[in-house]
């Protein structure tokens, strides 16, 4: 195996699961943060199956279980003319069996926190106070110098660094995320403590469950937190004109944007008390997410910044670091190069960005319709699973075949490729397609030469230091697990149909 130095330029959550799935490809990764602290602000994020699944394979489930939620039911609702309708509903236990893994909701720093102890874990180095101030890709390895005047080298550079990204300035110099349309998001936690202190009807509207309030114009989004401590409380409201930065809120004008939503949200959100409003920018579409020597690349916000209606912004930028990790791993192995690594990192992951940002707008525009027979329109189309459920929910009645939500962001069968995505499998899946479309081909067997190779290369270059290891401690080992349980001698050899000749010629190979 070949020693592969990658850097990564940003601490953020993207920036830690890139650490994550490229240490465990083999390299020695360093990440460059500017900020002195790390960490994340703590409003609420979701994981859905494609991000639980690589939070289980990674193990940082396990660093942040007390604080992880898996809501019991996930509801969508309007306020038309004085009455509540439940327009849509998905039961999250049917969407784990349809895809595999569950849904998840967690505060940000929480999983933030889950993320840093396993980069740690990991091996990968972390050094703050270590702002990019230059770049150079002229030579290899590549050259990064921080404004303390320390100067790294590195064999691949990530860009993990977020709206404001230097390496996006880097590449595409004055490229900058923008505000698509004129939503805004407004984010809070409440205590459920002083919800139910201050709203008593508030447990007939909240629990374990993930309830989005629609109306004209906006959105509000309510899940729990913190082990089902606290409530998150996540709005959107569309602006007089378009926000491109943070910015302080004028606190009835925002009142305003909710007139006409159920009286409890409106009692919710004078709770939350914000004092600012976060613009929901895009990153225009790109040819490319890397320099022309394909040795650095971005992924995440610096790169695909989306709208967060769909809730896949940072679950992106973890899959990203994913797919990247596995592809580079490859590298380790000399099966391919850097370049061919970035190269394939590019042809699959930005397709999939590109429809996620399509996706997230999408959503964000059915949630906030104001034309009443357009809004009369959406709700009627998810009568089928609201019905199906105030009929009977003890039945857990399969939705028709043909039945299709129009909650993008909910519903597994609409959205199948997002899903059900593993964006480890998808980058295995890239190398092999791309090795076995170059090289020679045996007319006889039909080998490729190339993924012969690669599968060679793991016999022969799998990293794994073994010469430890004594002589015929594996065959010691397997005799004795067959001959004895708790210290206590058995007739292994009976029981497993061996006599002493058999097994002596055969143990080994069990």
């Amino acid at each position: 195996m070949s020693s592969l130095r990658v850097g990564i330029v940003g601490a953020g959550i993207g920036g830690l699961a890139a650490a994550i799935a490229i240490s465990r490809s083999g390299c020695s990764v360093t990440i460059l943060e500017q900020g002195s602290d790390i960490g994340e602000i703590g409003a609420g994020i979701q994981l859905h199956p494609n991000v639980s699944r690589l939070i289980i394979r990674w193990g940082v489930d396990e660093f942040i279980k007390n604080d992880l939620v898996e809501p019991e039911s996930i509801n969508t609702w309007d306020y038309v003319n004085e009455e509540l309708r439940l327009i849509g509903r998905t039961d999250p236990k049917q969407l784990k069996k349809q895809a595999g893994f569950p849904w998840w909701v967690v505060r940000r720093d929480h999983l933030y926190t889950g993320l840093a102890q396993s980069v740690a874990e990991h091996g990968a180095k972390l050094l703050v106070n270590a702002r990019v101030e230059k770049i150079d890709d002229t030579s290899k390895p590549i050259r990064v110098t921080t404004s303390s005047g320390i100067t790294y080298e590195f064999d691949l550079l990530v860009g993990a660094d977020g709206l404001k990204s230097t390496v996006r300035q880097y590449i595409y110099p004055g490229l900058m995320p923008y505000a698509p349309n004129k939503l805004c998001a407004y984010r809070g936690i409440l205590p459920f403590s002083l919800l139910y202190k201050e709203i008593p009807e508030a447990k007939l509207y909240v629990g374990n469950r993930l309830d989005t309030w629609v109306g004209a114009k906006g959105y509000v989004l309510l899940y729990p937190t913190t082990g089902g401590k606290e409530l998150n409380v996540v709005t959107a409201a569309e602006s007089k004109d378009y926000v491109s930065k943070m910015e302080d809120i004028d606190i009835e004008e925002f009142y305003g944007f909710y007139a006409d939503f159920h009286p409890f949200i409106q009692k919710v959100l004078r709770l939350v008390k914000y004092t600012k409003r976060w613009p929901l920018l895009q990153t225009p579409r790109m040819p490319s997410w890397s320099n022309k020597h394909k040795n650095v690349v971005m992924i995440g916000d610096a790169i695909h910044a989306m709208q967060n209606h769909m809730a896949q912004g940072a679950g992106t930028a973890i899959e990203d670091g994913a797919f990247l990790g596995q592809a580079i791993s490859e590298v380790v192995r000399g099966v391919i190069t850097v370049p061919e690594a970035v190269t394939l990192f590019e042809q699959r992951r930005m397709p999939k960005a590109w429809i996620k940002q399509q996706l997230s707008f999408h959503s964000g525009t059915m949630y906030s319709l104001t034309k009443p027979e357009e809004r009369e329109g959406r709700n009627n189309s998810g009568r089928f699973e609201v019905a199906r459920w105030e009929r009977n929910p003890a039945r857990h009645e399969q939705d028709h075949i043909e039945y299709r939500s129009w909650i993008v962001s909910r519903c597994a069968e609409t959205v199948k490729s997002l899903w059900y995505y593993d964006a480890e499998a998808d980058a295995d899946n890239a190398v092999l397609e791309y090795l076995m479309n170059r090289g020679k081909v045996d007319d006889f067997t039909q080998v490729s030469e190339n993924l012969s190779h690669k599968w060679r290369s793991i016999a022969f270059g799998n990293g794994v230091d073994g010469t430890w290891v004594e002589d015929e401690v594996d065959y010691k080992h397997m005799k004795n697990s067959l001959y004895k349980t708790n210290g206590v001698a058995r007739d292994g050899i009976r029981e497993y149909g061996l006599n002493e000749e058999d097994y002596s010629r055969y143990g080994k190979g069990l």
